[in-house]
């Protein structure tokens, strides 16, 4: 199974980006493929968590902290420092260990406004990281 990001237009489904229309390449011409498809009121932006992403990898290859030095890593940072924790799936264990679960950017886990807010933090947070303004950090992404 794949997920891809697709957009509506004439009632059709047409894939969003380059990498949705390769993810779609293993599959034939007219054939049947089953679709789970979700929307949301206010739709989320492709373009942001793809800057998002790019900002991840611009950060990761300008520093030379270790915790910072992926995209993954940079963006799991981001999520510690702007505290962004699921209370739902953080435990206590039997020895009064804390296990932190923190929450997904995923679309289909965060509205679009929590993600916009969610992304203007992060932004700041990565521009500071790299000593840079927040505008120079955002042209800088290779999106």
């Amino acid at each position: 199974m794949i997920e891809i990001a697709c957009q509506l237009k004439d009632n059709i489904l047409y894939p969003f980006s380059e990498e949705d229309q390769e993810k779609l390449r293993g599959y034939k011409d007219n054939q049947v493929v089953r679709a789970k498809v979700q929307g949301a009121k206010k739709p989320r932006s492709y373009q942001q968590l793809k800057l998002f992403w790019a900002c991840c990898r611009s950060v990761a290859d300008n520093v030379d902290d270790p915790h910072w030095n992926t995209k993954d890593k940079v963006a799991f940072q981001i999520k510690v420092a702007l505290q962004f924790v699921d209370m739902a799936q953080t435990i206590v264990d039997s020895k009064g260990n804390i296990h932190v679960h923190y929450r997904s950017i995923a679309f289909k886990n965060l509205p679009h406004m929590d993600a916009c807010n969610f992304f203007d933090r992060a932004f700041d947070i990565m521009a500071r990281k790299l000593n840079v303004d927040r505008e120079t950090l955002l042209n800088n992404a290779d999106t």
